[in-house]
């Protein structure tokens, strides 16, 4: 396989593979491929089919092209790089997005399924290096999950890129902290409506956050609730509130008052996390 290539490899049972599931199954390689090359801050990055064996196993080699020649090589990096953590019980570094993105392409029926594996070649590695998504491999992205911590909590922020396919029903608000400049939120049906109307809106969302171990923000919540809120334009500044509440605080400067609120937010004291 030659430099900068990702490819794709899976077996049937008997060397029959069914076509529905290698359809869904490469589906699912190039979400992991999109959501690797977006969360490495690679943008316009197409995977291009560079040679395909319909012959058992099935596999489809692909190579990533972009405006600059070193996204090739950037990708590829970065999508051994995350196999590489899992195989190393390093999955808490990994993005939300590339997680999950992992744990659907490593779920198989073994009963169409014998052999499923990833492939990377490039940046001038010897050897093209090979990862197996067998029961090892899902056993060590599932103990992620048992190390989440979660709580309830609120967030604010811009509500954008909802996504409903296959009834996914998740959204994405950004935020203005720069410790988490966005969220993944997932919401019930019921709220469907509400979600649709707040979209390109500044909305505040409740509901249970979940945190990876040693982390201060929450990497993904199951939404309760949604507010749209005014336009940041539209909010009175605090100087406007000073006017009204002369003694708001508490004879501090509106930078000192600010300053200590975003810092005890910042330590933990605006939530509590645990089980």
């Amino acid at each position: 396989m030659p430099e900068n290539r990702l490819a794709f490899v899976l077996e049937g049972p008997d060397n029959r593979l069914e076509l529905s599931v290698f359809a869904r199954k490469v589906g699912q390689f190039l979400d992991l491929l999109n959501n690797t090359a977006k969360e490495s801050g690679e943008k316009d990055v197409v995977f291009n089919v560079v040679n395909l064996s319909h012959s058992s196993p099935a596999t489809i080699e692909c190579e990533p092209m972009g405006k600059d020649l070193n996204q090739s090589a950037t990708v590829c990096d970065a999508v051994e790089k995350n196999f590489r953590y899992v195989k190393e019980g390093k999955t808490d570094s990994l993005p939300h997005s590339v997680l999950t993105a992992m744990e659907k392409i490593a779920k198989f029926n073994p009963k169409k399924v014998v052999r499923a594996e990833v492939q990377i070649a490039g940046t001038g590695r010897k050897e093209k290096a090979v990862y197996k998504l067998d029961e090892k491999f899902a056993q060590q992205l599932s103990e992620t999950r048992d190390y989440e911590e979660t709580c309830i909590n609120t967030i604010d922020g811009k509500l954008e890129q909802i996504n409903i396919r296959n009834k996914a029903n998740k959204f994405r608000i950004y935020t203005s902290l720069p410790t988490m400049p966005h969220l993944d939120c997932a919401f019930p049906p019921t709220l469907f409506e509400k979600v649709q109307t707040a979209l390109g809106s500044y909305v505040s969302v409740s509901g249970e956050c979940f945190y990876r171990p040693d982390e201060m923000m929450p990497y993904k919540m199951e939404v309760r609730g949604i507010e749209i809120l005014p336009p940041p334009e539209e909010l009175p500044s605090l100087r406007d509130i000073y006017g009204i509440f002369p003694d708001l605080t508490g004879g501090k400067s509106s930078e000192q008052f600010v300053r200590e609120i975003r810092d005890g937010w910042y330590k933990g004291k605006g939530r509590g996390r645990g089980k």
